[in-house]
């Protein structure tokens, strides 16, 4: 029987973690990540939004604190800005970025074992929320580092959850 936290979330935040550690130095704090079903997630003031498409239909968030996502542009980039609008260009590059690196590397399909396609990643600034409709469900994680928090949530419908992913065993509802 399928585990989603085990086959699905788990490889992604485990190629977060490490890609966090390991390519850009940073270190974890919190290495004990809990998966929660959430009703209402407020989200950081720079998260970058990925949907997935063909059988696993979702989407997929990381939010970034601002001195976390600081300090991976100053890993991430070699060189010097020359002004603010071109620092918030490259900050915005490097969140899409990561975002495709972990999710493009991580991410497998436990339906079928088809290809999953996933979009380019958008950056959305200042949102506010997201906001649980009754066929659908939130999944939210925190990665505690030394520079700041990334919160990564997983969106999508109830049926695929429940059924064809067969929702159960480490999710905190």
């Amino acid at each position: 029987m399928y585990d989603t936290y085990k086959e699905l979330l788990l490889p992604i935040l485990e190629r977060l973690k490490d890609f966090l550690k390991n390519d850009m130095g940073i270190k974890i704090l919190n290495d004990n990540s809990e998966i929660i079903d959430s009703k209402h997630i407020v989200l950081k003031e720079d998260t970058v939004f990925i949907g997935t498409g063909g059988s696993v239909q979702l989407f997929v968030t990381m939010g970034f604190d601002k001195k976390l996502l600081e300090k991976l542009v100053e890993v991430f980039y070699v060189g010097n800005f020359t002004n603010e609008v071109e620092f918030r260009e490259i900050k915005e590059s490097v969140a899409c970025e990561i975002a495709n690196i972990v999710i493009g590397n991580a991410i497998k399909n436990p339906v079928d074992n088809s290809i999953i396609n996933i979009t380019p990643p958008i950056l959305i600034h200042d949102a506010k929320s997201l906001t649980k409709y009754k066929n659908s469900i939130i999944l939210k994680t925190d990665i505690s580092t030394d520079v700041g928090n990334l919160q990564m949530t997983v969106i999508g419908p109830q049926k695929l959850f429940l059924e064809k992913l067969n929702l159960k065993g480490n999710i905190k509802c």
